[in-house]
């Protein structure tokens, strides 16, 4: 151990001394120069490590980011798919099955009413059903609810006189109650297929619009190319390379022809 203590004390003098020789013979503005250019890079790998750990932060952030509103949306998508199942459940247990699907087929025809072009052009005025569809959706309940009372009426034992007669009475109501509501709801959807004949009275305008514009632009430019073709001089009054070229061909050949009868 001695020995090993020894040997080691001896190299860092060793180490010592050199440093002290090397700093005696490398001179100053060396040493500066090193420490400079030392410090220039370790500022340049400072600055390298924290770009990328901007970098690398900001895309971690805007990843997280991403998957917070895909998850925020998901969860309104499920709460909406819910609360659209709740209220189905419950028209159908308010109005019965049937009375409710025609409730929603109205609802349908009454967005498709809203959603159309004609509506947004002003074609069709108010579109506000509010009120109709609340009218609708009350007769139904009314009529459900009717029903569901004679019902329970008529499965009593031995019926009376007064029953068949209030039952009648009862079935009649519901029955005049459920045919306005359908006739209103058959009116609504009339409304949305006219709807969409004007959105496709619009379309075709458009598009015959669209043709005329490009009809008369074809036009205009047709008519700039023939009145250029017509402007152009006409190749018989254009004297032409070609024949120049000829003429030359044939005057040689006459003046060869003739150098030849002389001799």
């Amino acid at each position: 151990m001695g020995r090993k203590a020894s040997s080691t004390a001896d190299s860092i003098v060793g180490l010592v001394i050199g440093g002290f020789i090397l700093w005696a013979l490398i001179p100053k503005a060396v040493w500066i120069g090193l420490v400079a250019v030392a410090g220039i890079a370790v500022a340049v790998w400072i600055t390298h490590k924290a770009v990328t750990g901007y970098r690398r932060g900001k895309a971690a952030a805007e990843k997280q980011a991403q998957l917070d509103a895909e998850a925020e949306a998901a969860r309104v998508k499920r709460e909406a798919k819910e609360n659209a199942r709740r209220a189905k459940q419950q028209r159908i247990e308010e109005l019965g099955a049937k009375n409710a699907a025609v409730v929603e087929s109205a609802q349908a025809a009454v967005q498709r009413i809203v959603g159309s072009e004609a509506a947004d052009a002003g074609w069709l005025g108010d579109v506000d059903f509010t009120a109709d569809l609340d009218e609708i959706t009350e007769s139904f309940r009314k009529v459900h609810a009717l029903r569901k009372v004679a019902d329970e009426l008529s499965a009593l034992a031995e019926p009376s006189a007064d029953d068949h007669k209030i039952l009648a009475e009862a079935q009649a109501a519901a029955a005049d109650l459920e045919n306005d509501a359908v006739e209103r709801v058959s009116l609504i959807e009339k409304c949305a297929a006219e709807a969409g004949l004007v959105d496709e009275s619009l379309r075709v305008e458009r598009e015959a619009a669209r043709t005329a514009e490009q009809r008369a632009q074809l036009h205009a430019k047709l008519s700039s190319m023939l009145y250029g073709i017509e402007a152009t001089p006409d190749m018989d009054d254009v004297d032409s390379t070609a024949d120049a070229v000829m003429c030359r061909v044939q005057a040689y050949r006459e003046i060869k022809s003739q150098i030849q009868l002389g001799r």
